[in-house]
């Protein structure tokens, strides 16, 4: 009888062993099957150029700023902007580099003046934007905060900031 006995225990010890290790596989299978939360498209981001319209002084943790609209944007990795000229003057969207604050003179070269990189801590510019000229869109690249400003109109206060989120 104790022979029967120790078999039954062994048995249903391995019947609930063998439940949860099938319970243990429905559950993974159907975690597998619900759907991750869909990566959040890339956005693009419009930020528009212009000292006429634009012409208060604004205030930022790097300092005061003007001739941009908005002052500071808040962007993704991925996400893209788009510098648009509303101004009666050219401008352009240059990178400052990894600065905590506006520097008196940022010592571009005239090679802002060209449209090149990505926006991060290299250095990267819209070049130079026309009256009513958009320019091409400018991908954020890596997470913090940079600063940029107008290779014509720095001195006058127009410059911005862009957060980079992951």
């Amino acid at each position: 009888m104790a022979t029967n006995m120790t078999h039954i225990i062994t048995t249903r010890t391995a019947d609930r062993r063998s439940l949860i290790r099938c319970g243990a596989l429905a559950a993974a299978a159907l975690i597998a099957l619900i759907p991750l939360a869909p990566a959040r498209p890339a956005q693009t981001v419009v930020v528009t150029l212009s000292l006429t319209r634009f012409s208060k002084l604004g205030s930022l943790d790097a300092g005061q700023y003007a001739g941009v609209s908005p002052g500071r944007v808040v962007v993704h990795v991925g996400d893209a902007l788009v510098f648009t000229n509303a101004d009666t003057r050219h401008h352009t969207a240059t990178g400052i580099g990894e600065q905590a604050a506006f520097p008196e003179n940022p010592r571009w070269t005239d090679s802002a003046l060209q449209s090149s990189g990505k926006i991060g801590p290299d250095p990267w510019s819209t070049g130079d934007l026309a009256p009513g000229a958009r320019s091409a869109p400018m991908v954020a690249t890596k997470t913090g905060t940079f600063l940029y400003g107008c290779f014509y109109d720095y001195s006058a206060g127009m410059r911005g900031e862009i957060v980079v989120q992951p």
